[in-house]
């Protein structure tokens, strides 16, 4: 009997199950992030009196945070672990780089 190769062994039907689940977590939380962050955004730009822009600012949050999340989740599921991880190591180092004042989203 030979040894199976890693491609093999994926390739037997749901070895790689747990691993695209994971990376679906991991981009849900990557999505939800990028997804508020750009809904807020583009929602607060509408400005206006009487705290209008602050109210879509609101609305768009919620629903750019619900498609972010349906988006990174299906994101992880089809491109699995390693491409999962280089996009979430992305964005979260975007909000820790002191030279930029905001993230770009």
């Amino acid at each position: 009997m030979r040894e199976l190769s890693i491609m093999e062994v994926e390739s037997v039907s749901g070895a790689g199950l747990f691993s695209r689940l994971g990376a679906s977590v991991l981009g849900a939380v990557a999505g939800f992030n990028v997804g508020v962050s750009k809904g807020g955004v583009s929602g607060g730009s509408t400005g206006g009196i009487l705290g209008i822009g602050a109210i879509a600012a609101a609305v768009t949050m919620v629903i750019g945070g619900i498609t972010g999340v349906v988006t990174g989740a299906v994101y992880g599921f089809v491109n699995d672990w390693d491409k999962t991880l280089d996009t979430f190591n992305q964005s979260t180092e975007q909000w820790y780089d002191q030279g930029i004042p905001t993230p770009k989203v």
